[in-house]
């Protein structure tokens, strides 16, 4: 049996069981920052039908750390990118794993599906509606596979709480709420330092940044595109003011 051991993993389920019964997949990652595409490249290397043959990031130094971690349990050094673009004209792999900043989500989707490479998109994934069209269009045009890979819709808890509901367990549904609530002004403001795409995003944009957390597990317990739709959606935010006196706190002149 199979096991699932990594915190949030349960969003790339989907695009490695697809493969269980096939030949080694080979992978490709592009972003490799230290939690997320790292964790990324740790699971891949936990089948024994999956192989990480490449790896794409804008510091070396990342692709490195990477690839001593796949010499380090034996596996062989993957390719080393640092455009993307050139990593999905080269690369042998089969699927790619996007995991960069999210300005740069759609574009490298696009690419590698009208190259024919399966495309696993992590989260916020567009920035505008206009993005998501992008990916329709580029999926229907081409027809090469593409999941989106949101973990809260398949984490154990958003899973038993919609199964608690589907079984009738909570009784009928009335109403839901959901946020992004995790105090990340740390990551924010040392963003430069920790090289981090999150000070940019919060520099020039206030807004929810990850709004398919809450909405994807909330659209599965309404059976959203199951029956029903979404004809309205309406989202706010605040200003920053926590942001701001926690700039003051630290003492961060360079952010006044």
């Amino acid at each position: 049996m199979i096991k699932f051991i990594y915190p949030h993993t349960g969003e790339i389920k989907k695009i490695f069981l697809r493969y269980l019964c096939m030949k080694k997949v080979k992978f490709g990652v592009v972003g490799l920052g230290p939690t997320r595409g790292k964790a990324l490249v740790w699971l891949l290397t936990q089948f024994n039908n999956t192989e990480v043959v490449s790896l794409c990031d804008v510091y070396e130094d990342r692709i490195e750390e990477n690839n001593e971690y796949l010499c380090s349990i034996g596996h062989p050094r993957a390719e080393k990118f640092t455009d993307y673009r050139e990593m999905i004209e080269k690369s042998n792999m089969d699927a790619i794993i996007i995991s960069t900043s999210w300005a740069y989500h759609v574009d490298i989707a696009e690419y590698a599906m009208n190259k024919g490479i399966t495309v696993g998109l992590e989260v916020g994934g567009a920035y505008s509606e206009e993005d998501c069209w992008r990916l329709v269009r580029a999926y229907e045009q081409t027809g090469t596979p593409f999941m989106f890979l949101e973990n809260c819709c398949s984490d154990r808890g958003e899973l038993l709480a919609t199964s608690m509901v589907r079984n009738g367990v909570l009784g009928k549904i009335v109403s839901l709420a959901g946020e992004y609530s995790h105090d990340l002004r740390d990551e924010i403001i040392t963003g430069n330092e920790k090289r981090h795409y999150r000070l940019n995003n919060y520099l020039l944009r206030n807004c929810e940044n990850y709004p398919t957390h809450e909405l994807g597990p909330i659209m599965k317990v309404l059976n959203i595109n199951r029956g029903n739709r979404l004809v309205s959606l309406v989202s706010l935010a605040n200003k920053p003011i926590g942001l701001k006196e926690y700039v003051k706190k630290i003492k961060r002149e360079d952010f006044y």
